[in-house]
């Protein structure tokens, strides 16, 4: 396997497009203009209740595990306080929360437009965009 098919199997393992035939330059704008989830959260505890904790999830600046994300000093959930997500990404359409000690919290895009928790990882959660 060349060296550029082992590259093209590795990103599609990942969840991530790859754009052949454009310039390396074009790459990392294609994965910025994709619909995505960057923006301000409010974060809801379970029954949609409010948190009064809001997050923010910036895809201009780094992060653990692939963008920024950054929580409001505000929050005083302290589920939220100690989970502290730094990071985030979207893989295979789902969204992958990292905390400052590096464990993940993914969420599923509900029709409701929240981003909820997957149920197997533990308490009810769910981001809703302002």
């Amino acid at each position: 396997m060349s060296k550029f098919s082992a590259a093209l199997a590795l990103a599609a393992s990942l969840g991530l497009a790859v754009a052949v035939g454009l310039p390396t330059f074009a790459a990392p704008a294609l994965a910025a203009s994709q619909p995505g989830a960057a923006g301000r959260y409010a974060i809801l505890r379970a029954g949609d209740k409010d948190t009064g904790c809001m997050l923010t999830l910036d895809d201009r600046a780094r992060g653990p595990g692939g963008f920024r994300a950054q929580l409001a000093p505000a929050c005083r959930d302290q589920g939220v306080v100690i989970f502290d997500p730094v990071g985030w990404a979207l893989e295979r359409g789902r969204l992958s929360l990292t905390a400052r000690k590096g464990h993940k919290a993914h969420f599923e895009l509900e029709a409701d437009g929240l981003w909820r928790r997957d149920s197997k990882e533990g308490k009810p959660l769910s981001l809703r965009r302002l």
